[in-house]
């Protein structure tokens, strides 16, 4: 689906706003999330602002077109799994921060333009739902192979304890297995 040429124009004149709007999720709506404030200063200042400042300008170039690429994002969504965000934290900070792109082309759009807004609101939930769709599917599929890798550290622990050979991650003699 294209956009016409107001909805275009009208999704333009948002770009210059970008900066502004991703250091406004990242400082100030994010904050509100549970769990968001604990994360690192750099997580939030660099890899947050830097993902939605990404996302905003790729919806509002190329709104319409379907062609925003999702790799950021799927990398993103890799990384905070590794860390242990939890996924509805991760998915409510894109929904927030597609709240706070419609609020940003509402108060831009001049009279005349509804049709237009109408056309972006609906390229907005198309482009949500795949982000929002890479975003799960990376981070569930990440979250999985990192419970592989420690079910199989598990096992080898365990074959090398009941072997009685030497294990990296084995306790050295006289050590508890349990630390309490």
């Amino acid at each position: 689906m294209s956009l016409s040429p107001s909805a275009r124009a009208l999704a333009l004149r948002c770009e210059g706003q970008v900066n502004e709007l991703a250091r406004r999720m990242a400082r100030g709506v994010f904050e509100r999330l549970p769990g968001y404030g604990e994360l690192p200063a750099d997580v939030k200042d660099v890899e947050i602002a830097a993902t939605a400042r990404q996302a905003m300008r790729s919806f509002l170039r190329n709104a319409g077109s379907g062609d925003g690429g999702l790799e950021l994002f799927q990398e993103r969504a890799v990384q905070r799994a590794e860390e242990g965000m939890p996924l509805h934290l991760l998915l409510r900070t894109y929904t927030l921060g597609a709240q706070v792109l419609w609020q940003a082309l509402e108060e831009a759009a001049r009279s005349g333009e509804e049709a237009a807004l109408v056309e972006l609101g609906g390229a907005l939930l198309a482009s949500q739902g795949r982000v929002v769709g890479a975003v799960a599917e990376s981070y569930l599929d990440e979250q999985a192979a990192l419970a592989a890798e420690h079910r199989e550290r598990r096992r080898a622990l365990a074959r090398a304890l009941l072997d009685g050979t030497p294990h990296p991650d084995r306790p050295a003699p006289g050590r508890a297995l349990i630390n309490i």
